[in-house]
């Protein structure tokens, strides 16, 4: 990556619309579904 293309990419970091900046990006980051989300269920072995 050069200078350019990391500038760049903090700009659009910033200026993303705001649902793309919350978007959870990992499954621990989903709140309030433990029973899909919990350690041994669903999602997990997946």
């Amino acid at each position: 990556m050069d200078l350019f293309t990391h500038a760049m990419h903090d700009r659009m970091k910033f200026e993303a619309p705001l649902a793309a900046r919350m978007r959870p990006r990992t499954l621990e980051e989903f709140v309030g579904q433990e029973d899909i989300l919990g350690p041994g269920k669903l999602l997990r072995r997946a």
